[in-house]
């Protein structure tokens, strides 16, 4: 793949870099949908979408969490 279609965040990104271990399809799927995808895997990735409004995203959040981007940076703001 090449470096421009890999995401920006990927090296320090917990799904890119495996905190979903024990399932390796998993974290393959979602690195084919969103983190090796280019510009339209980073358009739908909420971790991304949050990483570049907020300056970070905590680590549970999933690239397609059911929460919108503002509904996420409430509940870390609201844990802050």
């Amino acid at each position: 793949m090449d470096d421009d279609k890999i995401c920006l965040k990927a090296a320090k990104c917990p799904i890119y870099t495996g905190i979903l271990k024990s399932n390796p399809v998993l974290i393959q799927t979602y690195k084919n949908l969103y983190c090796e995808r280019g510009k339209e895997g980073r358009d739908k990735c909420k971790r991304f979408q949050v990483s570049l409004r907020a300056g970070s995203c905590p680590p549970y959040i999933l690239p397609n969490s059911k929460l919108s981007v503002e509904d996420i940076i409430k509940k870390i703001e609201n844990i802050q």
